[in-house]
């Protein structure tokens, strides 16, 4: 589970040191530190805010979603963009404001035009939906884990200190990693979780779209013309 490198003694002290540490595939990183600058793993804090928002989110009345659903949602999430992350939640708000408006004395007052493309837009926004899940499982599933290592030039598989001056005997570097298998099983148990509640929130997602109306055609105007053989078609 962890790997240090060995210490190396140069006999005096020395400048410019380097430390790279390459990662098999198979293995899942978690944490890294090293002597100089080196790698961030920036995945757990981007988890602590995803957790906060989730935990935030679960406040809000009128969701299929409770809070510890939006908390086992962001932790799939984390392996998205931001903004992947932000048309997810923004799906299930534009779909409660769609029930609420429909519920609304004034709801039939909007002009057609407008109800017809917020219509479109809520299609868009359930592909884009979809779209993101099934990357984040996809991902998941077959690719590495995103854990966002930045700095000094790393990667996930490649590790890189540099220390400007180091004294005559060199710190070690150490890394933390578990099996990658460990990390696909649990995506596999976020993704049948994801399946079995996405049934539900689509199905409140359609209620929520159809309420009212779910398209408005152009009203056809009468002219008096057409009234009039009919009236005297029934005399």
């Amino acid at each position: 589970l962890s790997y240090s490198t060995l210490p190396v003694g140069l006999g005096q002290a020395n400048v410019n040191s380097r430390t790279v540490l390459n990662l098999p595939h198979d293995r899942w990183l978690l944490l890294a530190s090293g002597p100089g600058i080196g790698p961030a793993i920036l995945f757990w804090g981007k988890l602590l805010i995803l957790v906060v928002v989730a935990l935030a989110l679960g406040r809000f009345s009128g969701l299929p979603i409770r809070t510890r659903q939006w908390v086992l949602l962001a932790l799939g999430l984390t392996q998205v963009a931001w903004w992947a992350a932000a048309l997810v939640i923004a799906w299930f708000f534009a779909f409660s404001l769609r029930g609420k408006s429909a519920a609304k004395v004034d709801e039939k007052s909007s002009s057609r035009w407008l109800f017809n493309l917020r219509q479109l837009a809520l299609v868009a926004l359930t592909i884009a939906l979809l779209s993101v899940l099934f990357f984040a499982v996809q991902g998941g599933l077959l690719g590495q884990p995103d854990m966002q290592v930045a700095g000094n030039n790393s990667s996930f598989n490649q590790l890189n200190w540099y220390l400007d001056r180091a004294n005559a005997e060199l710190q070690s570097a150490w890394a933390l990693t578990l099996p990658i298998l460990v990390y696909r099983g649990l995506m596999l148990v976020w993704a049948l979780w994801l399946a079995w509640s996405l049934l539900s929130w689509l199905k409140w997602g359609w209620n929520a779209f159809g309420s009212g109306d779910l398209w408005r055609r152009k009203l056809k105007v009468v002219t008096p013309a057409e009234v009039q053989p009919k009236v005297d078609a029934a005399t």
